[in-house]
């Protein structure tokens, strides 16, 4: 084999892994159909084994045996010295070989064939092969025997990866039933203890009444943290359609929900943005909270303009040390950050920003940057 050749067997392997537009089975189709096409055979297959069977997956073979979707005994097939002995099996001539006595010459009349195992979660899902039915004028290089094995990893990433995408979205489809079941059934009893505590407070007071009152302030934070949960659950991933706007009227509502009684906002170097209004409006009110929840009076709450995004600053008195330390990639059994800056690590992670924090016992520095900054005229507030 020329240097050439060479390079044109590993540049089609740079081509197969630069398409992320495909399906993983066009992937599989395109890989059997090049390498087929490639070491100059009749046919390209890729099997499924790990139920015992030849399950057929994917196949240059249109129909008849070994058409996609076909099922054999794999004990009748070359693959099955693949799938025992775990390495790559090479047969430019079955009739002048070790192997011309073999069941798998004279049930499929193959008579050349390379295949390799596909390793996937580190056990063996199957086996991609190449073969002819007729001998092989040249017998198969060391370089042809690589670009096989390549590929067979290459699939085997892939498949691993579908198997692993599936796995999150089934799995966060169950989380978001699971978040909406329990918010419900918390919100239930939650309502009637609402209820008959206010009802209660009507009828006293003195120090009861304030006891009373720190009850219903116990399960508004409750009613919060569902709401919360809630958001986490359903609203983590992606965000939606983005849009200009301008981060002062955004902070500006935000901080009229939260009203904190402890601190004053000031704005700095106002600027319009690329974001989803609505998660940007979450991520200030849950900051704002934060001060609201943890801040000494006469705080000043600083919502800046940076170069490539925003910062939200207060002055003090700082975040603990582990809790500084989880975010934004840090572990998050490491600090109990609590849900709300959660789900500001969450916002900025959906629009792909980058988020760091600086605290220290004067300041906590918040800043998002890789945010779109534009200049179009931005909505109206809210």
């Amino acid at each position: 084999m020329t240097d050439a050749e060479v390079r044109d067997y590993f540049q089609d392997l740079y081509r197969l892994g630069s398409d992320t537009s495909a399906s993983l089975e066009e992937k599989i189709e395109q890989a059997i159909t090049i390498g087929r096409d490639r070491l100059d055979v009749d046919y390209g297959v890729l099997s499924h084994t790990g139920s015992g069977d030849y399950e057929v997956i994917g196949s240059t073979i249109q129909s008849g045996q070994y058409a996609a979707g076909s099922t054999h005994d794999l004990e009748t097939t070359w693959c099955r010295h693949v799938v025992s002995d775990d390495e790559t099996l090479v047969i430019s001539d079955a009739g002048d070989s070790p192997y011309s006595d073999d069941i798998a010459r004279d049930v499929t009349g193959l008579q050349c064939y390379v295949g390799a195992s596909i390793v996937v979660d580190g056990d063996t899902y199957g086996t991609l092969c190449f073969s002819g039915d007729e001998p092989r004028p040249s017998a198969f290089g060391a370089e042809e025997k690589q670009f096989v094995e390549l590929l067979t990893q290459w699939i085997g990433h892939e498949i691993e990866r579908e198997r692993h995408y599936r796995a999150l979205d089934a799995q966060n489809e169950r989380l978001n039933e699971f978040a909406g079941v329990l918010a419900h059934d918390l919100r239930n009893p939650l309502t009637g203890a609402r209820g008959y505590t206010e009802l209660a407070a009507e009828s006293v007071s003195g120090p009861e009444s304030d006891y009373l009152q720190t009850a219903l302030d116990s399960l508004d934070r409750m009613e919060t943290l569902i709401t919360e949960t809630l958001t986490l659950a359903k609203e983590g991933a992606d965000v939606g359609e983005r849009e200009p706007v301008q981060l002062s009227s955004v902070a500006r509502v935000a901080w009229e929900t939260v009203s904190p009684t402890t601190a004053t906002l000031e704005i700095s170097n106002d600027r319009t943005v690329q974001a989803d209004r609505s998660r940007l409006r979450q991520l200030f009110e849950n900051l704002f909270r934060n001060v609201e929840e943890h801040c000494d009076a006469g705080v000043v709450v600083t919502v800046e303009g940076t170069q490539d995004g925003f910062a939200v600053e207060d002055t003090g008195p700082g975040l603990p040390e582990e809790i500084a330390e989880s975010l934004f990639g840090g572990a998050y059994g490491k600090g109990r950050r609590g849900l709300g800056l959660l789900i500001v690590e969450r916002v900025a992670s959906g629009h792909g920003w980058n988020g760091s924090v600086e605290s220290d016992k004067t300041r906590t520095r918040f800043e998002f940057s890789g945010v779109g900054v534009v200049t179009d005229p931005p909505r109206p507030a809210d």
